[in-house]
């Protein structure tokens, strides 16, 4: 049987160590990390230690992990997000919270077919091709 990200094959901490770690090198905040190619590499690094380790769980994990104050501080975001018109981010709250059930939920969208949803909605509706990264981040921004 092959270890998991959430089975008990692999330590706990064996496991948040090699996240944290593959964090640590990918040098973006979380909230800039989804759908870059940054993510690409920590997964492949977190691979290396957990073969069946998904998107959605690493992404959850690392939540986790900075909720306990266990991931460090990397600074600002590199990337700066896209402005919407007023209208265009009214839409996207709506899009989220019917997705998420409200915009404080949106860290549990990324790398779900709720997302590839809204983003595809959103897409038809504005006229806009944002690609999953700055739409991410976009979300992201409305939430604070």
């Amino acid at each position: 049987m092959t270890d998991s990200l959430f089975g008990n094959d692999i330590d706990r901490a064996a496991r948040d160590d090699a996240i944290v770690n593959a964090y640590e090198h990918a040098g973006r905040t979380l909230d800039d990390l989804p759908y870059t190619d940054e993510f690409e590499t920590l997964m492949a690094k977190v691979r290396e230690t957990d073969e069946q380790a998904q998107h959605r769980e690493v992404f959850h994990r690392l939540h986790n992990l900075r909720k306990a104050s266990k991931l460090p501080r990397l600074g600002r975001a590199p990337s700066t997000p896209f402005n919407l018109s007023y209208e265009n981010e009214q839409l996207l709250i709506r899009l989220v919270r019917d997705a998420a059930g409200s915009l404080g939920q949106r860290d549990q969208l990324p790398y779900t077919q709720d997302f590839d949803d809204l983003a595809g909605t959103f897409t038809r509706e504005t006229g806009l091709n944002l690609d999953r990264h700055a739409l991410w981040r976009v979300i992201a921004k409305l939430a604070k």
